[in-house]
């Protein structure tokens, strides 16, 4: 707190940090499936673009989560409770058709739901049916979980 640099500036470099490493990973993986002959669509350049949105996306949801924390155990609660049922209903493992209605309708606005529906199509040579939808859903919970974050943050640090 004593560097020549602002809260909301860490913050911010925290949710880059995060989002760009994730983007490491991507595009570690898409490296993959390309040299594998799994998907070699143009598309994945859309993909790679839509996934940086879910990387910045999940790492503003983390912080949240890293503002609330009050020791190293309370992450256990991220992965239990938030993203693990996450991926179970967003149709990353398993069909979302399956799923009864009512689990449906919350499956619909998960953020990993709308990066799922996003990018898996462009794995495959075609655009998504809702693109629209799906990149508002996810720029929505990237602009409210990091507001939240910076909030949580400041009062964290003030108190």
């Amino acid at each position: 707190m004593n560097a020549p640099v602002s809260l909301d500036s860490i913050v911010l470099a925290e949710m880059l940090w995060a989002a760009f490493k994730a983007m490491f990973t991507v595009t570690a993986i898409l490296f993959v499936m390309l040299g594998l002959g799994i998907s070699a669509s143009p598309k994945l350049l859309a993909a790679w673009l839509v996934l940086l949105g879910a990387g910045i996306t999940f790492s503003c949801i983390a912080l949240v989560f890293n503002a609330l924390a009050q020791g190293y155990d309370f992450f256990t609660y991220y992965f239990t409770l938030f993203l693990t049922p996450m991926m179970f209903l967003s149709g990353v493992f398993f069909p979302r058709d399956q799923l009864p209605g009512p689990l449906r309708a919350v499956s619909d606005w998960l953020p990993l739901t709308n990066a799922v529906e996003l990018v898996r199509p462009m794995f495959m040579d075609q655009w998504p049916a809702h693109p629209l939808r799906g990149a508002v859903v996810l720029a929505a919970y990237a602009v409210v979980s990091f507001w939240v974050a910076l909030a949580l943050t400041r009062k964290r640090f003030r108190g």
